[in-house]
């Protein structure tokens, strides 16, 4: 998730000396990897399902961001139906999951990129991201066709950091966690020890510092041989979990390969379906 030493050497020098204008610049340039799209890829997928439409929020700085909103092809007509609000990893535009994977019927999905993703307009860091979660969540949850009671955060990588944030911040019925991190400062000083990672995100990226006050049920979803969010750091996120919740590693799975197995989609469905019906307890760690 971090670039190599001598990047991140440079970044600690200057913030630590005090340019603190060059932070989201920084920040920028470390952590995200902005994924454009053209208009025809959206075009063509909403061509291909009449349930999948092109949406556009206008955030409070005028920059729009876009996505696509998938509705449950299962849900009666006139009906609400719950949703799964995703935020991708660094490098995802994640326009391609919404057509992917088996997803139960009756659950809608909204995936809206990043700022710098897809067709979403400007520059991708922390504080901006965090702004348009909350708008991102405040739009799905007043439209006529989503009930806002049965609202579910899936996070991916360091997109499991905003999702850990808005469920802070949100009324949500879940949350999924997949290959999440505890901590990028605790990643970084391993990676990086000679370096005051910590000193350069001062308190930022740091979702098991939320965690414990989070009471509504999660699904982790690990994987065993990740090299980019180790599987540690999940199991760490995890226990500062302060609500009830089930921990799946998949086995001999690397960090880019999660949504390829059909584990990974078993366990989601499950997990969807059980919050769908109203358990919620199935407190519980499996590989």
């Amino acid at each position: 998730m971090l670039r190599p030493a001598a990047t991140l050497a440079a970044a600690v020098i200057l913030v630590l000396a005090g340019c603190a204008i060059l932070v989201e610049p920084l920040e920028q340039s470390l952590l995200y990897r902005s994924r454009p799209a053209s208009p025809e890829r959206f075009a063509a997928i909403v061509e291909r399902d009449p349930g999948v439409e092109e949406v556009r929020i206008a955030a409070a700085d005028g920059v729009q961001l876009h996505g696509l909103l998938k509705r449950a092809p299962g849900a009666a007509p006139g009906s609400r139906y719950p949703l799964v609000i995703v935020f991708g990893g660094v490098a995802r535009e994640t326009s391609w999951m919404v057509s992917w994977g088996d997803k139960p019927a009756e659950w809608g999905w909204l995936l809206v990129n990043y700022r710098g993703y897809g067709l979403s307009e400007g520059t991708p860091n922390e504080r901006a991201i965090l702004a348009d979660s909350k708008l991102i969540y405040d739009w799905a949850a007043a439209r006529a066709d989503v009930d806002p009671a049965g609202i579910v955060l899936l996070g991916r990588s360091l997109g499991a950091h905003f999702a850990v944030a808005l469920a802070a911040e949100r009324p949500v019925r879940a949350a999924i966690l997949a290959t999440p991190f505890d901590s990028l400062a605790a990643i970084g000083d391993k990676r990086y020890p000679l370096m005051p990672t910590g000193a350069l995100l001062n308190g930022r990226y740091e979702p098991a510092a939320l965690a414990p006050k989070i009471t509504v049920p999660a699904l982790f979803v690990l994987a065993e041989n990740d090299d980019v969010t180790p599987v540690e750091h999940g199991q760490a996120l995890a226990a500062a979990w302060g609500g009830p919740k089930t921990v799946v590693t998949l086995a001999a799975t690397g960090h880019r390969m999660v949504e390829w197995r059909q584990e990974y989609w078993r366990e989601i469905s499950a997990f969807l379906r059980e919050m769908n019906g109203g358990s919620a307890d199935r407190s519980m760690s499996r590989k």
